[in-house]
């Protein structure tokens, strides 16, 4: 896959789609996480305040010896899960070991530091979560309980939110780009299809792109759809076919006539070229059916011959050499650049010089007098081209695309006759060859060119 894909893939609808869906469902996690971050850190803290009333009451039962029970729970509890501290009506120390000037009655919270024997702090300050209680006589009990485990919980379940949401994010990031690639594979499949069908090659059809079975139906409905617009198209064409084919044999009849009462009519002018003016326009009908006939024919494949190697530019310099005379007499100039060596290309001999003959005709008939026509073949790398390009008034670029399409007239003024057929032949040859017919701009004038692999 090119660079440029894989940037597209990141434009993607799947890729944003799936940003969205991963973006939603991102947020709602890191929604779901913060809820229970926030229950299990409620909990902790009720039960907490939970132990601390316990612990309170407890010591209210001891009323009559509080300070003497203080002391002993100190001395009792050397992992240290409560601190105390009884300060008398006065507002004095009688037991304990919180600061006194951060006690107060309700609950609250107490910074402790511990300090050595020289009044040196041995270790960081440590907050605690207190509840004091203020006694009949005026005295003040404080309970206190450090919070580290509920604080380290809420730390780690913070942290794990953060990495939840950071990982959800670039996996979706991730994924959405993956399915952008594989979505924009098979879609490059069905589009280099589509573009061989709007090529002419309307024997094409789409790939089953593989991503969703909708897109599968996608792509069997586009098939019958040009299932259907091919059997029309293949119907038009037999249309036309049997037409020619039917009125061919009447219209030989016809002339055969024309051409009785053209010898019956020796001597008598008016009618003698009147009849030969008839004559002419039949010819010129029996041509076109012929035309037709021919074009069907290679359009269907039925007048290939099997494929042999044949010298395109030996072809070429035959027919410049052929149609030298018809040039002469129109006053066109028709000249031959073929290059040096063999230019083999694998086809129909027959078909190929067809192709020459009607790109030829078409450039002498509709271009004026004094035109130069010039027959170019050349080897390039692993290719034949076969470019013939005239200097004439050329046809403006909306025209060009059609110049392909039967019975089509850019400018009827010019046509000199011309049924139309000509560049049509010629481009259903160079499509049964496997290659394009390509018309474009000589500046001035028309060029008219192929591309044939080299054999």
């Amino acid at each position: 896959m090119g660079l440029g894909r894989r940037f597209r893939s990141f434009n993607s609808a799947a890729f944003r789609f799936a940003l969205i869906i991963a973006g939603v469902f991102a947020l709602a996690s890191t929604l779901l996480l913060g809820m229970v971050r926030h229950q299990v850190g409620h909990y902790a803290h009720e039960a907490m305040a939970g132990s601390l009333t316990a612990e309170t009451r407890t010591l209210l039962a001891h009323k009559n010896d509080l300070a003497e029970e203080i002391r002993r729970r100190i001395a009792a509890d050397s992992g240290g899960t409560f601190s105390y501290l009884l300060l008398d009506p006065q507002g004095r120390v009688v037991a304990g070991t919180i600061l006194p000037a951060a006690a107060h009655a309700g609950w609250g919270k107490v910074t402790m530091v511990e300090r050595g024997p020289l009044g040196r702090r041995v270790a960081e300050p440590e907050e605690l979560h207190m509840l004091g209680t203020r006694l009949s006589d005026g005295s003040l009990l404080v309970v206190a309980t450090d919070a580290f485990d509920v604080d380290k919980l809420s730390g780690h379940m913070a942290r794990f939110t953060k990495l939840w949401a950071a990982s959800v994010t670039v996996l979706a990031l991730l994924g959405g780009w993956v399915a952008g690639w594989f979505f924009l594979a098979r879609l490059a499949d069905a589009n280099a299809a589509i573009a061989r069908i709007m090529a002419g090659r309307t024997e094409q059809r789409l790939p089953m792109i593989g991503f969703a079975p909708e897109l599968d139906d996608l792509a069997r409905n586009l098939n019958r759809m040009l299932d259907r617009i091919d059997g029309l198209m293949a119907g038009l064409r037999q249309v036309s076919t049997d037409v020619a084919h039917d009125l061919r044999t009447p219209l030989t009849r016809l002339r055969q006539h024309l051409e009785g009462l053209q010898e019956e009519a020796r001597g008598t002018p008016g009618m003698e070229s009147g009849l030969e003016d008839a004559l002419a326009q039949t010819d010129q009908v029996l041509g076109t059916f012929r035309a037709i006939l021919r074009l069907a024919q290679v359009e269907g494949g039925g007048s290939r011959a099997p494929f042999a190697p044949v010298d395109l530019g030996r072809l070429a310099a035959a027919l410049v050499e052929t149609y030298e005379p018809v040039a002469s007499d129109s006053d066109h100039t028709l000249v031959a650049r073929i290059g040096a060596g063999q230019a083999m290309v694998l086809g129909d001999g027959d078909l190929l010089a067809q192709l020459l003959a009607n790109v030829i005709e078409n450039a002498i008939i509709h271009t004026p007098a004094g035109t130069r026509v010039s027959v170019a073949v050349s080897t390039q790398g692993g290719h034949v081209a076969l470019t013939i390009a005239d200097n004439g008034p050329g046809v403006t670029a909306d025209h060009r695309p059609h110049l392909v399409r039967r019975f089509y007239q850019a400018d009827p003024s010019r046509s000199a006759g011309s049924a139309g057929l000509g560049l049509a032949m010629a481009h259903a040859i160079a499509h049964l060859h496997g290659v394009e017919l390509e018309i474009g701009d000589a500046r001035p004038g028309l060029t008219v060119s192929v591309t044939f692999p080299l054999a």
